[in-house]
C-alpha cells in the first residue's frame, strides 16, 4: 500500500513538473545587448538553461523527483532574470541585472552547484569569469552612456 502511494505521488509530481515549451522559446538571448560571440557562447553554455525560455531539458527532468528540482531551479532562474525577455526590461533593471551577473560570477555563486555537479561543462574558468565580468561592465557603461544622452 505504501509503495502504491509513493508511486502515485511520484506520478503526480512528474505530471505537474513535466517540462513544457516556454512562449518565448525561440527568442534570441539578450536581444538588444551588445555582446561578443565568445562571451555569448559562455553564457549560452553555463546560464541559458535557467535564465532563458530556451532551456535544454535532459532526460531526468521528465521524471520525479528530479523533475521537481529542475522545475524549481528553472522557474526561480527565469523569475529572477530571463534573457529571452531582456529587451522588455527597463534600462535601469538591465543595469542592475548586469551588476548582479558580475557579482554572482565573480563570487562563483553562479552557475549554482546543483547545476554544475551534473553539467560539468558549465563550470566557468577564471578567464571566462573575467570575460563575463568585463562584458557586464562594458554593457552597463554603454547603457548608462546612452541613457544620459
Amino acid at each position: 500500500m505504501i509503495l502504491l502511494v509513493v508511486l502515485v505521488v511520484l506520478a503526480i509530481a512528474t505530471a505537474l513538473t513535466w517540462p513544457r515549451a516556454a512562449p518565448n522559446a525561440g527568442a534570441p538571448l539578450l536581444a538588444g545587448a551588445h555582446i561578443d560571440p565568445a562571451t555569448m557562447a559562455i553564457l549560452d553554455r553555463s546560464c541559458r538553461d535557467c535564465h532563458s525560455d530556451s532551456t535544454r531539458y535532459p532526460w531526468y527532468s521528465y521524471v520525479a523527483p528530479s523533475s521537481v528540482l529542475v522545475w524549481w531551479d528553472v522557474s526561480n532562474g527565469r523569475r529572477h532574470m530571463n534573457w529571452s525577455n531582456w529587451q522588455s526590461y527597463p534600462v535601469v533593471r538591465q543595469e542592475r541585472l548586469l551588476s548582479e551577473i558580475a557579482n554572482q560570477v565573480k563570487d562563483r555563486d553562479m552557475p549554482v552547484p546543483q547545476y554544475t555537479v551534473i553539467h560539468r561543462n558549465a563550470v566557468l574558468s577564471d578567464a571566462e569569469i573575467d570575460q563575463v565580468f568585463r562584458w557586464t561592465q562594458a554593457e552597463r557603461a554603454r547603457l548608462i552612456a546612452e541613457a544620459s544622452r
